[in-house]
């Protein structure tokens, strides 16, 4: 009986009803440059419907190195993955999807980045076809690199290449059951686990698909408490291999933006209220027991405030919150003459925690910023009882350095961080007309007006200029 040789690379593709798919993903995994004798593919067929067993059945027969596996339907692909990762027999795995595909350089490239550099795992560069993929890892090549100097946590999927031996001496397996982040109880500690890791970043290895009519797990609203039971798990396991500083926050920053607040700036509001309450309360959770303060400095100010009402579990406030960065404006704006200037009044439904950040309290400002670039004038807002852009403050036209356009915005500071907001008020009435000032000495004409997007401006000219632009709106 002849031995079968070792395959260098087991490609694993866990299936699903992607019949319409599978053609092209198959066919770029054979053509690879590396070779077919080089390569076995292990397909795991969890209980497809729509004839996806059946293909992969005609693929097997046609191609000695397809290997199908048919299963009862599990529900996620963790499952798929690991029973494949225990029939591969190459040297190292990649995991691929079955609605995307390879190019045809991308083993070859990355099998010799892990042989040169000794790495037990290589990220080759992901592109996204219709949709996003991600970029940070792949800015720079890195040889011989570890889970910091690569930045390897902003890219969490399973579509890279791993030493089989690193899977099986650590016992490496995905999450099962669970249909989002569950290939994060694999990825992440292979990241920490690895003797290297390699970054190939000239040349795109992975084509991510946006595929119509395909419903992808990353735009499903999942159950929350199993996902964050595995976001839970991978902060854990960063906490678990690093030490407190800025190198552990770096890492831990990540999962704050990308899981613990993303969906709370906005797409929360169409869920139902029990929906919105159990992600509240488990991101909450994550962010109470897992997340020390200091991650949170590198956050812009409404993510620390958002932070901050997860924590109290403030439901309400953080409906209040996405509301109002949704519409990008406060609730209402409005500008009157006053005396020889103007005075800008705007409320929000928002109140501010008290006391919610100790030294690093927030600071609010009205900001006038000369369109086309030059000076910005930036006018303390009085504090209203902690409320969010609630103030009125008077702008003296006279005051600005430069005649121009000003453009209104509504600063908030929290730390370093700082967040604008463009003033759009409902009608400026009076206050649209043109009315004379002395400013240095030297007349001027101002006006109050508002340009296509409704965002309010402030017109300084010179009476030539002035006369000028009358002009030309006649002609």
């Amino acid at each position: 009986m002849v031995e079968q040789a070792i395959p260098q690379v087991s490609v694993v593709i866990p299936v699903y009803n992607a019949v319409d798919h599978l053609d092209e993903c198959l066919q770029s995994i054979l053509d690879q440059t590396l070779g077919r004798d080089r390569l076995e593919v292990v397909t795991v067929d969890d209980g497809s419907t729509d004839g996806s067993g059946e293909a992969l059945d005609r693929w097997a027969a046609e191609h000695p190195q397809v290997t199908v596996v048919h299963q009862p339907n599990s529900g996620a692909p963790g499952g798929p993955r690991n029973r494949a990762i225990a029939l591969a027999r190459g040297e190292y795995l990649f995991f691929a999807d079955p609605d995307d595909h390879l190019d045809t350089d991308a083993l070859r490239r990355m099998v010799a980045a892990a042989e040169r550099d000794g790495s037990d795992v290589v990220l080759g560069r992901i592109r996204g076809v219709g949709r996003s993929a991600a970029h940070i890892p792949f800015e720079t090549g890195v040889t011989v690199g570890d889970v910091h100097t690569t930045r390897a946590v902003w890219s969490l999927t399973a579509h890279k290449l791993f030493r089989r031996s690193l899977v099986t001496e650590h016992g490496l397996r995905f999450a099962e059951g669970v249909r989002l982040a569950e290939e994060q109880a694999f990825v992440v500690p292979a990241y920490f686990l690895a003797r290297a890791i390699s970054v190939v970043a000239d040349h795109d290895c992975y084509y991510l698909v946006q595929r119509d009519g395909f419903d992808h797990l990353t735009r499903q609203v999942v159950d929350p408490e199993p996902f964050y039971a595995q976001v839970r798990g991978a902060v854990e396991t960063v906490l678990a291999h690093t030490r407190p500083g800025d190198a552990q926050d770096a890492l831990l920053l990540r999962w704050v933006q990308e899981e613990l607040l993303n969906r709370f700036r906005g797409e929360f509001l169409d869920w139902s209220e029990d929906l919105r309450a159990r992600y509240a309360r488990e991101s909450g959770a994550v962010l109470t027991d897992l997340v020390p303060d200091s991650v949170l400095t590198a956050l812009p100010p409404l993510d620390r405030i958002r932070v901050r009402l997860l924590r109290e579990g403030r439901l309400a406030d953080l409906e209040t919150l996405a509301r109002l960065q949704q519409a990008g404006c406060p609730d209402h704006a409005a500008v009157h003459r006053d005396g020889r200037g103007y005075r800008v009044e705007t409320r929000t439904a928002f109140t501010l925690p008290p006391g919610a950040f100790g030294p690093d309290e927030p600071r609010q400002s009205l900001l006038l910023r000369r369109t086309g670039g030059g000076p910005e004038v930036e006018l303390p807002l009085p504090a209203a009882d902690g409320a969010l852009f609630t103030a009125g403050v008077r702008v003296d036209p006279a005051a600005l350095p430069a005649p121009g356009s000003w453009q209104f915005l509504l600063r908030l500071r929290l730390g370093a961080g700082t967040y604008d907001m463009p003033l759009r008020p409902a009608d400026l009435g009076p206050a649209g007309r043109t009315r004379p000032v002395l400013a240095g000495g030297r007349p001027r004409v101002t006006r109050i007006r508002t340009d296509r997007k409704g965002e309010a401006l402030l017109d300084v000219l010179s009476p030539r200029a002035a006369a000028g632009a009358l002009r030309r709106r006649l002609l």
